[in-house]
């Protein structure tokens, strides 16, 4: 599986994310989690630990999704009063979108592991325009650039002996935009320099193009294309 075309791992995410998108059930939601995990395991490995840790990190927002819902379920409102089911459709319902969440993030994380060569190998094996393969890539990868940014300015604080927790509110926030203002002129410079970058390396030139990464397809393709094509048929008739 390591040695994946890269669209067909792109190809793979958008699979998992689509049926994210399109099974209302959460057990076949489950289902699919498990699979995308174990699809992610075997590209770069089983990291148990760095899994839990980021479940940790969206647990507060899992549980406040499928609380909402509970809470919010229509059939809670009766004409004899408001009543919560707490094991009801709002639970179902909260679930499914809390898995969805998950399957989406676990399975976009994929396309990290991609650089601009790698997407430009994959548009350029479905003959797409190479100013798409850069939109792409470009959306992909602003917010962890972002929030890798967000995190080296925090820790610069924390350097510095500044404890974000004990400053004032008013003085906070005047941080935090300055903070911000940081990281958007921050991915506006880098967004200059890869324009720079594309043009030097000859960016919608004209004529033929010569390329320093190639890759074929290769047998792993072809079963991982079979596997989702399977797997799809299946979760038609089943469904």
């Amino acid at each position: 599986m390591k040695g994946l075309h890269p669209l067909s791992l792109i190809l793979a995410a958008l699979w998992f994310s689509s049926l994210a998108i399109i099974i209302p059930d959460p057990r076949w939601l489950g289902l699919i989690f498990l699979l995308c995990l174990l699809f992610r395991g075997l590209i770069s490995g089983f990291r148990f630990r760095d899994w839990a840790r980021q479940f940790l990190k969206l647990l507060p927002i899992l549980l406040a999704v499928i609380v909402i819902q509970v809470l919010l379920d229509r059939n809670n409102f009766q004409p004899e009063g408001y009543r919560i089911d707490p094991v009801g459709a709002g639970l179902r319902t909260g679930l499914a979108v809390s898995l969805r969440l998950l399957i989406v993030i676990f399975s976009a994380q994929l396309l990290l592991r991609l650089d601009y060569e790698d997407f430009d190998l994959a548009f350029r094996s479905l003959r797409l325009p190479e100013e798409l393969c850069f939109m792409v890539f470009y959306a992909i990868h602003v917010i962890p650039s972002a929030t890798e940014r967000v995190k080296h300015s925090l820790r610069l604080l924390r350097l510095r002996g500044i404890d974000m927790g004990k400053v004032p509110l008013k003085a906070r926030l005047k941080l935090y935009q300055r903070i911000s203002l940081n990281v958007i002129a921050s991915l506006l410079s880098a967004s200059d320099i890869q324009a720079t970058a594309l043009e030097l390396r000859g960016f919608r030139s004209s004529g033929p193009r010569s390329r320093l990464y190639t890759r074929s397809f290769s047998f792993s393709d072809l079963c991982l294309w079979l596997g989702i094509a399977a797997a799809t048929i299946l979760l038609v008739l089943l469904h």
